[in-house]
């Protein structure tokens, strides 16, 4: 959400959503509610069957389903809930007490409606497809939070029950409070996380009249073999069946609840094999075992610590799952990145053998693993070696385990029949106790361009030889007028690829260049330096009020505006659509990076003349420190920009045309 251009696709898919949303079937609608609520009745008999026979609640996926489609739709699928809550309870209602037997099914569902809101609104976002189990941080806030209104239900269940005279007699108040709770945080961990990711996408489907079966999409990452799943599979069932075996009365007279505990390390495995699919799915099936295991073997006086160890299992699944499932998207990300990019993606390690080598031209050139475990030095002929300035230069850098960057060599790529002219660009790599591994890094190819400023200085010398000396004069003023025209030309490129052609501020590339060597100015100086991240609010209405060209008339004042509140050592740049970024340096406190952005809000807030018309937006900031005692790297600087996103989108829940500091913004999550 750094870049106003993922902004832009968020708003096309939001009226595409709203658009398809109007071509729903409302008959299939109506079958989906109908199955939810059969569904729904059909498991609260089956767990109330079980109730009975053990004499105590263990679990609650009618809790799961409830918050599942609260969680998926909110305030909108409320009815749904509690209408299957009514038609399922009330036949057990008495005619005196009906009024506390309603309270008891309507007042747990408001706390799970709240507890809804909050995840889809403050952790989540607004969208369905925006809720995914490949969080950890997400993920245990949604543990949390159905922590917290589990017990809220439970406490305010309890009495009501008792009330109403619906709970055994046996139980205490306290035991009836702890008894609901553990049952429904059980059923929701349980069931909620398996309906969002298996069923919700076959019902949005389904509704739209589309297959139910998904679309082709690349994969993330490989699936593991199909040995590993049946081996895994094959171990659960033994230690299900060995389960099953230990409490029996011919082995002790008494059963070991916590004994179930021996399933995690296998629902570890597969949740690291798998993801969050295979954690749901195998936590859905282990609660069911130790359900039956309870029905044959357990009393009442065990099935409490049944319960918390049905918790520990659903819980330690889904942060397992969570886990592996956000390493199998940055995993796959960066395989992807590597697979489509022109460039050599290079490793090699200590000894300077190359040991991976990726890329798009990789296939292009016919490049086989038996490249591998070469020197690097071998492709680099010997008069490169021997001649070459800046091999001179990778190879004090090498020496020195320092990163290099813009390397220009002449090189045998592996796979090649002849050298070609590259620019390569390297980093060290260390293991965590310091020890040097290697080196990973990029190689581009630059021969065309090479070849192409060799054709030049062909034709300048073929222009020289051919003159008569009367002419030599003439020759060199045509050789300086292409120099200077192909610097012009280099000059001219140069501010294509590093600025903005519609405001003029540096660009993407450019700001970064900028924001890397500030940071180590601040370093060296130990001075303060903050990082401003604005976006407008209300352009996307002066687009479609005025039109495109209006729009990048504002766009254009805007960065006048900008340039006229920051000082001349200080960097304003674009990053795209209506987001644009400033780089403060030389600070001594932080109040001089909040006087400039009230500066900006102010100025940008001030009406924008537009022809014959004028237009209003406001402005949102974040801000972002950055410290001389922290390091000064890319890495760095990519945490000062996700900070600064951060709070500016801060800014504009509070109500835009402000702004935030990110420290505050932190100490508020």
């Amino acid at each position: 959400m750094l870049f106003s251009g993922e902004t832009q696709i968020v708003d096309v898919v939001e009226s595409t959503n709203d658009a398809l949303h109007s071509e729903c079937s409302w008959t299939r609608i109506a079958l989906l509610a109908v199955a939810y609520i059969v569904i729904w009745i059909a498991l609260w008999y089956t767990v109330i069957g079980i109730n009975r026979m053990t004499g105590v609640n263990l679990w609650a996926p009618c809790t799961g389903l409830t918050f599942a489609i609260l969680l998926a739709y909110g305030w909108r699928a409320l009815p749904l809930p509690l209408l299957a809550s009514l038609l399922a309870e009330w036949p057990t209602w008495s005619e005196e007490r009906w009024p506390y037997s309603l309270a008891a099914s309507v007042t747990p569902l408001l706390g799970y409606l709240i507890a809804a809101y909050i995840l889809r609104h403050h952790l989540g976002g607004k969208r369905l497809d925006e809720w995914r189990f490949d969080d950890p941080q997400r993920v245990a806030a949604f543990l949390g939070v159905v922590m917290l209104s589990t017990l809220f239900a439970a406490l305010a269940e309890a009495p009501l029950l008792q009330a109403a005279g619906l709970p055994l007699p046996v139980l205490s108040w306290l035991e009836m409070v702890w008894q609901e709770w553990i049952s429904a945080f059980v059923g929701v961990v349980t069931v909620t996380p398996l309906v969002l990711i298996f069923v919700a996408p076959l019902a949005w489907r389904f509704s739209r009249k589309e297959s139910l079966h998904p679309r082709r999409t690349t994969l993330i990452v490989e699936s593991p073999p199909v040995h590993w799943g049946i081996l895994q599979g094959g171990i659960s069932v033994a230690l299900i069946a060995g389960l099953f075996w230990m409490p029996h009365p011919q082995w002790l007279d008494q059963s070991y609840p916590f004994m179930t505990l021996l399933l995690l390390p296998i629902l570890t495995w597969i949740a690291a094999a798998y993801g969050m699919r295979g954690a749901a799915s195998t936590v859905l099936l282990y609660q069911l075992g130790i359900v039956i295991l309870v029905l044959n073997f357990a009393g009442q006086d065990l099935a409490f610590q049944y319960q918390i160890a049905m918790a520990v299992i659903a819980t330690s699944g889904l942060l397992t799952g969570a886990i592996t499932q956000a390493q199998r998207v940055d995993i796959g990300r960066f395989r992807d990145l590597a697979e489509v990019s022109n460039d050599f993606l290079w490793e090699f390690d200590d000894q300077g053998r190359l040991c991976d080598l990726r890329g798009q031209r990789v296939c292009t050139i016919g490049a086989s693993a038996n490249q591998l475990g070469k020197h690097w030095r071998e492709y680099v002929p010997q008069e490169e070696q021997s001649q070459g300035a800046d091999f001179t230069r990778l190879w004090t850098a090498i020496r020195q385990r320092q990163r290099f960057q813009h390397v220009v060599l002449q090189v045998w790529l592996p796979g090649g029949q002849a050298s070609i002219w590259t620019c390569n660009s390297g980093l060290p790599l260390f293991s965590d106790s310091g020890e040097f591994r290697g080196y990973r890094g990029t190689t581009t190819d630059i021969s065309d361009y090479k070849n192409a400023e060799a054709s030049l200085r062909e034709q300048a010398e073929a222009l020289l030889q051919d003159y008569d000396r009367t002419v030599e004069a003439k020759v060199e003023a045509r050789v300086v007028e292409r120099t200077r025209m192909l610097a012009e030309v280099s000059l001219r490129n140069w501010r294509l690829a590093n600025f903005d052609s519609l405001t003029g501020l540096p660009n993407r590339n450019l700001f970064f260049e900028h924001l890397r060597k500030s940071l180590q100015q601040s370093r060296r100086q130990w001075r303060l330096l903050a990082l401003l991240l604005v976006d407008l609010d209300g352009f996307k209405e002066v687009n479609d009020t005025f039109g495109h060209d209006m729009g990048d008339e504002l766009l254009r004042q805007v960065a006048v505006r900008l340039r006229q509140c920051i000082r001349a050592t200080d960097t304003a740049a674009r990053l795209g659509g209506d987001e644009f970024t400033i780089v403060l340096t030389d600070l001594e406190q932080v109040e001089a990076a909040e006087a400039v952005a009230r500066k900006l809000v102010a100025s940008l807030a001030e009406p924008v003349p537009l022809g014959e018309a004028s237009a209003t937006v406001t402005a949102s900031v974040g801000i972002a420190f950055y410290r001389p005692e922290w390091p000064a790297n890319l890495e760095q600087a990519m945490a000062l920009l996700r900070q600064a996103d951060v709070a500016m989108y801060e800014a504009k829940r509070a109500g835009k045309n402000g702004w935030r500091f990110a420290e505050q913004v932190l100490e508020t999550a």
